[in-house]
């Protein structure tokens, strides 16, 4: 954006803020039939494990259907459709008190959601853009989650033909310092995070949501609770509508799914762990847009996509550097086997088999003193007895696994792993060339993978928050362009196959 742009932010004045509500015969009995599950559940069943399962799934379910501008009966596929009804029967069958007083209202009133061909705020988003379309205004329509082409083009569909509509998800919008006649964004303000509470980028910014949900903004100075002497200039010159509140008492809340499964997941891995934990690697959670995650290794190198720098749009960062927005580059695959891939074809060539060799050789040896003694007495053997001061259980899943090439005091772990004197000089300089061939590879992908990217594709990244690309360098390999919205720097164990790659709440 240019320097213009970041002028008309702080010039644009008498901004106005609105809240809309769509009504939803459908919905409402939906999210009311839950909301007495949940409170049945948690006075009358102790928060039983199974039935909260079920209303985990009923909730992802509700809010993806309140999330989505498709027809109800689009919005969700026949498999999660039969999930639900084998739950509704599981129900039936060990707990047919609750059945019967609550699940057959639910099944009900999920059923006249899922065969409904219309969508309410749909219908009211496209009718309340045209009331106010006039020819040649910007438009801003912005998403929580990345809407789908099917979406976009009903929206299209149904605006005026003259209007010029621009698509974000939250934080591309946040990212982008354009300003708009009409800023709309599709949900309360709580639905959305802090930024768009206190940062108005249209003439008039409306909050279009369910009637299920509050709608309104307390426009509280920002620095009111640290000093009565520090003024905020946020809310001069912008005048409020009215708040609206909700038709009912429900208390349905979105924000715990996320952490629900990646808390299941993490429980999962735990178990899967439990025999082979020297296959662990510790990681920390990367938070990616659209309600998806990936567990990304603490000391691993990061491809990052800048469409900003020309000329050195693609670079590998250590995670360390790594920073919410960012977007990372990745394959739908393991990357280190990629890095592997390439370092031995175009950089070790012939000696790629013998080098290699010797690196699992002396893993392999590694790996079968854990499995037999225990990492823990491995870990305290390396280091009171061979006085390998970096050999702690941490360092030892490093090792075990394939990212770790040459560590620090591969010396005194090869002669720990009783190699000759000769045998181990030549691993030491073999594992040090495979580390160097993997830096050189490093460089090699990011230069490719340059020379099939450009700027076109920001526009899609706004407006998805992630890219889909095959390599043509790479035979046909798949990659993706995920933006960053936070990393959780608390440590977790993963097993490898589980690396890097992206997940949802389901």
């Amino acid at each position: 954006m240019s320097f213009n742009n970041l002028l008309d932010l702080y010039s644009l004045r008498d901004k106005t803020l609105l809240f809309k509500h769509a009504k939803s015969n459908e919905l409402l009995p939906f999210a009311k039939s839950i909301e007495e599950f949940r409170f049945e559940i948690q006075n009358k069943y102790e928060n039983d494990d199974h039935l909260l399962e079920v209303l985990n799934l009923l909730k992802k379910v509700f809010f993806k259907i309140a999330g989505s501008l498709l027809p109800y009966n689009k919005v969700i596929n026949k498999d999660t459709e039969n999930q639900i009804i084998s739950k509704f029967m599981q129900i039936k069958k060990s707990y047919p008190e609750l059945f019967t007083i609550v699940v057959i209202e639910i099944a009900k009133s999920f059923k006249q959601v899922i065969d409904s061909t219309n969508n309410s705020l749909y219908d009211y988003l496209c009718n309340y853009i045209n009331s106010r379309a006039k020819p040649g205004i910007k438009v801003a329509i912005v998403t929580k989650r990345a809407i789908s082409i099917e979406e976009r083009f009903l929206i299209k569909d149904g605006l005026k033909s003259f209007l010029k509509e621009s698509f974000f998800t939250e934080n591309s919008f946040r990212k982008d310092i354009e300003t708009f006649d009409e800023v709309v964004f599709v949900g309360n303000p709580a639905y959305f995070g802090e930024y768009v509470q206190n940062t108005f980028k249209g003439k008039t910014t409306t909050f279009i949501s369910y009637d299920i949900f509050d709608n309104s903004i307390n426009p509280k100075k920002i620095f009111e609770d640290i000093d009565k002497g520090v003024y905020s200039s946020i809310f001069d010159n912008v005048s409020f509508g009215e708040p609206i509140q909700k038709r009912s008492n429900i208390t349905l809340e979105q924000a715990d799914l996320l952490n629900n499964a990646v808390k299941k997941f993490l429980e999962e891995q735990k178990n899967t762990l439990k025999l082979n934990s020297h296959e662990a690697v510790e990681t920390y959670i990367v938070y990616l847009e659209n309600d998806r995650f990936l567990f990304a290794p603490k000391d691993s190198k990061i491809r990052v996509f800048t469409p900003n720098e020309k000329g050195n749009f693609i670079k590998q960062l250590n995670f360390k550097d790594i920073e919410e927005d960012d977007f990372i580059v990745i394959r739908n695959d393991r990357d280190t086997k990629l890095i592997a891939e390439v370092a031995d074809q175009d950089v070790l060539n012939k000696n790629a088999k013998k080098y290699r060799h010797l690196q699992n050789e002396w893993k392999d040896k590694l790996r079968y003193n854990v499995k037999k003694k225990g990492i823990r007495k491995v870990s305290e053997i390396l280091s009171d007895k061979y006085n390998i001061s970096t050999a702690s259980m941490a360092s030892l899943r490093a090792w075990c696994n394939e990212d770790s090439i040459c560590p620090t005091e591969l010396s005194k772990i090869l002669k720990a792993l009783k190699y000759e004197e000769d045998k181990i000089r030549e691993t030491h300089e073999t594992m040090k060339k495979i580390q160097l061939a993997h830096r050189k590879a490093g460089r090699i992908i990011s230069e490719k993978l340059m020379s099939e990217l450009s700027n076109d594709i920001v526009k899609e990244l706004q407006e998805k928050g992630y890219y889909t690309f095959m390599s043509k360098e790479f035979n046909g390999a798949s990659f993706n362009i995920e933006r960053i919205v936070s990393i959780d720097r608390s440590r977790h164990l993963i097993a490898p196959y589980n690396l890097m790659k992206p997940m949802n709440i389901d």
